[in-house]
């Protein structure tokens, strides 16, 4: 029923590095007819923060399902969150801005944001910019023959913090609620 694809390329692309982030899984439980799916759900992803010489980071992933979103009433965006899978990394000030936008047709919809990261916070929670149905951002899917949801992230690294030359891993939490 769900196929997720997270892209991430770490070499430099132009002026920005390229990470993913299966953020779009924010939809995986609620793309079937199943009353079981009516409720709270939340869905788990990862990714890499690495140094380089540049200050921005830029990225794409991917979610596919198999069924029809509009199977379901509805589905709205509770909250995404941010954590260091390091327990080394004090805070997530090293992140200077970051932005999460649904793409479908070549528009670009922006979901989430932050700039600046708390000082002291090893968990935090974006801040919701979209608040109206997210099934509109599964797109038929030839390919993979199913819906599919594609969402950009791109952002800004602050060089002055310290990073670990093998970088830093993500966990995005992200909940939805179904109807």
């Amino acid at each position: 029923m769900l196929d997720r694809h997270a892209r991430t390329a770490l070499a430099p692309h132009r002026r920005s590095t390229r990470l993913g982030v299966a953020l779009a899984a924010v939809l995986s439980l609620g793309a079937s007819a199943c009353a079981s799916v009516i409720g709270e759900h939340e869905a788990e992803t990862k990714f890499l923060v690495k140094p380089t010489p540049l200050s921005t980071f830029a990225g794409w992933s991917e979610l596919t399902v198999s069924q029809d979103p509009n199977s379901i009433d509805g589905a709205e965006l509770m909250f995404i969150r941010l954590e260091a899978r390091d327990n080394n990394v004090p805070d997530l000030t090293f992140i200077k801005s970051i932005t999460a936008e649904a793409v479908v047709d070549g528009v670009a919809t922006t979901i989430a944001r932050k700039s600046p990261m708390p000082v002291g916070e090893r968990i935090v929670p974006l801040t919701r910019v979209y608040h109206d149905d997210i099934r509109k951002f599964f797109y038929e899917d030839p390919e993979s023959g199913g819906y599919t949801a594609h969402v950009d992230w791109r952002g800004e690294i602050d060089q002055t913090k310290t990073i670990p030359p093998e970088g830093v891993w993500m966990k995005v939490i992200v909940a939805i609620r179904v109807e």
